[in-house]
Parts: C-alpha cells; structure tokens; sequence
C-alpha cells in the first residue's frame, strides 16, 4: 500500500502532499488507538511538535493512568487480594515511574514530574504495605504445622 503523508496549513486552508521524515522531527510520537469507526484518512502515527499541545496530551494520558492505578489500589485495599496480582501491579507501577522519567520529563516542567513522581511513589508504597501484610497474613495462616 501506498503511504501518503498530508501537512495542513491553516494559513491557507490547504492540504499539502508530500513526504515528512519522522526521524528529523522533535516531538512526541503517539500512535492513536482508532477505536472509532471513520470513512476518512486514517492515522497510523502522529508527531506532535507544539509543546502545548504535548503538554496537554501527555497530562490528560498520565491523569488516565494515575486514576487507573488509584481505582485498582482502592479496590486491593477493600479486598483480600492474591499477592501475586499485586506484585505484577507494583511491578508496572515501578515501570511506570521509568517511563515518566525517561519518556515524559523532556516534554514537561520539571515542578510537575516532581509532583507527580511523589503521586505515584505515594501509589507505590500502598501498594508494597498492602503486599507486605498480605504475606504476614499467609504466614500466619499457614504457621507450623506439626
């Protein structure tokens, strides 16, 4: 298949075919989901370069995931949860945290990173109590037995 690459320009109200080299441009590289049925183009990949515009994806998608990881925490805290669910759960929250760091914190100030770094360490550390009495907990059912 053929791929075609468009640049609008909104001086003009036009759109212009030709070829964009995506390994020159700086920006944030997203591949949007097209969950939504659409007879138009469609988007494989996007490049966003006004940093505004990052800044606005990049801290609706980090709210998202935060809210994700919160609901499941709250849901955990509420429950008697298998141990191993949770340390799969601590584990992509730690991946998470990386992914901030090395990913996210070029694009956004650094107030900001730091803020939300203390909101998922604060996550993290939930988490890693409510595994560490769930194991106390197994170990106490479990005991000696003669």
């Amino acid at each position: 298949m053929d791929e075609r690459y468009y640049i609008c320009d909104k001086d003009n109200n036009e759109i212009v075919y030709g070829y964009i080299d995506y390994n020159r441009l700086h920006g944030f590289k997203i591949r949007p989901g097209n969950n939504v049925p659409y007879e138009g183009v469609e988007v494989s990949r996007l490049v966003l370069i006004e940093p505004v515009l990052i800044e606005n994806v990049l801290k609706r998608k980090i709210k998202h995931k935060l809210d994700t990881y919160l609901a499941y925490l709250f849901s955990v805290i509420d429950d008697d949860d298998d141990p191993e669910n949770l340390d799969l759960v601590i584990d992509d929250v730690t991946r998470y945290k990386n992914i901030i760091i090395n990913k996210y914190a070029k694009f956004l100030d650094k107030k900001y990173i730091k803020q939300l770094l203390k909101k998922v360490g604060a996550v993290e550390l939930e988490l890693k109590n409510k595994l560490e009495q769930l194991t106390k907990q197994n170990i106490k059912s479990t005991g000696k037995l003669r």
